[in-house]
Order: structure tokens, then sequence, then C-alpha cells
């Protein structure tokens, strides 16, 4: 009777184990696009300075 509540909380510790890598890789994953969309936005930003210049 013990045996199923022992693999019961293993599994349980597993899968919030897998819950935690999923949450920490979204979050990097959610700072990776924000540092390209800066990227993106500082060579908006430059491609217009530049038009400025060229009228």
């Amino acid at each position: 009777i013990e045996e199923p509540q022992q693999e019961k909380t293993s599994l349980n510790m597993a899968i919030s184990q897998e819950s935690d890598e999923i949450n920490s890789i979204t979050l990097a994953e959610k700072d990776l696009i924000s540092a390209v969309d800066e990227v993106i936005n500082s060579i908006e930003k430059d491609a217009s300075a530049t038009e400025n210049l060229a009228t």
C-alpha cells in the first residue's frame, strides 16, 4: 500500500521539475524576443535617421 503513494510523490516531483524547466525556458524566450525587438527598433531608428539625412 505504501509504494503507489511513494511512486505518486516522485512522479509529482518530476512533473513539477519539468514545469519549472518549461517556465524558465519560456522566460528565456521572452528575454530573447525583447532583445530582438530592441535591436529591430534601433535598426529602424538608424534607418529613418539615415533617410532624413538623405532627403
